[in-house]
């Protein structure tokens, strides 16, 4: 029997540095929901669907507040057609939601994503907590 300290680990790392994200939109263009706080006209430019987090009016927006309606559009569109989500507002999320509530939700985008055969990504920065990481690793890798 393999211990967990033998086990092999996925070769691909699912929480990213947030600086790596155009790599990741370049090398799977076309297949991408990405979750942001970057502006329309950056994500625009390289051809995703996107769910802009803002507190502002514009067609792609929504709250930060409203997790449960970034949930159900995700949900939507992977039902339309499978597709990898990017969760590129981590951080955002967690200062308007609080820590826990913003994991449980990564939690169960990271289902509902595997669910539909597509893969989830999340983009941190460095300024997250390590505690915070570790935890977050635990529950998208």
């Amino acid at each position: 029997m393999m211990s967990l300290r033998n086990r092999p680990r996925s070769s691909g790392r699912r929480v990213v540095d947030y600086r790596r994200l155009p790599s990741i939109l370049k090398a799977s263009a076309g297949n991408n929901l990405v979750i942001s706080r970057r502006p329309p006209e950056e994500l625009e430019k390289y051809g995703v669907d996107y769910i802009w987090v803002a507190k502002v009016p514009h067609p792609k927006a929504i709250p930060p507040s409203k997790l449960h309606v970034i949930e159900q559009e995700v949900w939507d569109r992977l039902q339309r057609e499978g597709s990898n989500v990017i969760l590129d507002a981590t951080e955002y999320l967690m200062i308007e939601n609080g820590v826990e509530p913003t994991l449980r939700f990564i939690g169960k985008l990271r289902d509902i994503t595997i669910l539909h055969g597509g893969e989830f990504y999340v983009t941190v920065s460095d300024g997250l907590e390590g505690r915070v990481l570790s935890v977050l690793r635990r529950i998208v890798e």
